[in-house]
Formats: structure tokens, sequence, C-alpha cells
């Protein structure tokens, strides 16, 4: 093991490190009926909602291995979109064995036409939810399905009485993200990131995965040349 990581909702560590990253966290509390959770939500978000319902959008839950490979495929695209390699499929596969099957997570999908065109993984911890992945075909946008699989995952956590949704860590410079989660009612939080460097001893600044020349040349590759990119930075994971 080269790097031990350390994150932190705290102004300061537990130990000084003058070096850190610092990204964003986004909660909402299920603390109240849908009807209020929906009136709180930005006037943006709601009409986003209503046009996918209007489009005929259909939301539901496929905890099965046809769902896990839609929602990879989909995936794969994404990770392209946004210039990074995918993980590997035998990572989503241990997901979809050790938290999916087991009930602790959710594969949540979004069909028009009956063609998958958006979708969200989620995990259950306790009370909480977490906002794991999420993936979408940029080919249908217009139709705001991934407003649409928010929501429903939302009306359904809330009926199953869980009391926070976490939508997950947000780079700084993802503006675009960072407003789409604020757009659900959410408290904002820092998340502050730092690592130490065990053969140098010090600790390091932990650098962005999405802003660099690399984004850029992954961004124009295959997906079949990134799916073995994926499969070698990501080989000791799942």
């Amino acid at each position: 093991m080269r790097y031990a990581e350390f994150r932190s909702s705290e102004t300061k560590f537990p130990f000084d490190s003058q070096n850190y990253r610092t990204d964003l966290r986004h909660i909402l509390y299920l603390d109240k009926d849908e009807k209020e959770l929906f009136k709180n939500f930005s006037d943006n978000n709601k009409r986003n909602i209503k046009k996918s319902l209007k489009n005929e959008v259909q939301v539901n839950v496929y905890n099965n291995l046809q769902g896990l490979n839609d929602f990879y495929d989909m995936f794969c695209i994404t990770r392209k979109k946004h210039g990074l390699p995918p993980q590997p499929v035998y990572f989503f596969k241990n997901i979809f064995d050790l938290i999916i099957q087991p009930g602790l997570g959710d594969i949540i999908l979004a069909k028009h036409n009956n063609q998958v065109i958006a979708g969200a993984v989620y995990f259950k911890f306790g009370d909480k939810i977490l906002y794991k992945f999420g993936a979408s075909y940029p080919q249908h946008t217009e139709l705001r399905a991934n407003n649409s699989v928010m929501w429903h995952a939302i009306q359904k956590y809330n009926i199953e009485k869980y009391k926070e949704f976490d939508f997950g860590r947000t780079e700084t410079a993802h503006e675009g993200l960072r407003k789409f989660k604020l757009g659900w009612n959410t408290e904002e939080r820092i998340i502050y990131t730092t690592r130490f460097n065990i053969k140098k001893e010090n600790y390091e600044n932990v650098d962005t995965k999405t802003d660099g020349i690399h984004n850029k040349i992954f961004n124009h590759l295959p997906i079949s040349a990134l799916k073995i990119i994926g499969n070698k930075l990501y080989k000791h994971i799942g």
C-alpha cells in the first residue's frame, strides 16, 4: 500500500495537514411527506420532473442482471462523456452480488418507448441512502429522465422511512452537477480530503480526476479502449 486517504467534514483533520482538496456533499432530509418534499424543490427541477412525466418516461426498480447490464452499457458512455474510463464490469457484478441481491441497494432505470435512457444505483446504510452511480444517454437529455429517476428514488425511500438521502460527492469545479443537487432542496457541506504518502511520510494533495489532459484524451477514445484502460486502472478493486 502506497497511500492512506483521509476524509473529513470538519474544517480540520485530527492531525496536522495543510495539503488537502475540498469537495461538496449534498444531503436531503426525508423528514417530510411527498408533497412537502416536492414543494421545496427548485422551480426548474419541478418543471423537469413534470416534463418527464408528460413525455411518458417510465421509472422502476430493476434489481436483476438485465438491469445491471443495461445500466453498465449506459454507464460506459457516461464515463466517456466525462473523459474517464469505466470501472470493470466485474466491479459492478460484485456490487450486484454483495449489495443489490441482499437488498442493500437498488438499480433504478428510466425507460422511454421501452428503451433504457437513464438510471442510477443507490446504496443503503442503516437509515441512510447514498446515490452512488448515475448514467444516461445524451441523445435523450430533453426527456429529463435523470430528474424522474431521482424523484422516483426519493419517493421510494421516503415511503420506506429512510432518514437521509445523500447525493454523494461533487467536485467544486462541477457547477452544473452542484446546481442539479441543490435543486432538490439539499443541505450543502464541504468534504476535506488528504492523502498520506507512506513511503515519503508526508501528506499530499489529492488531484481531481476530471480536469486534466488525460480526460480530453479519454473523451476521444472508443468505449472498447476505455474498458481495457479501466480494467488496468481498477484491477485491484472489486
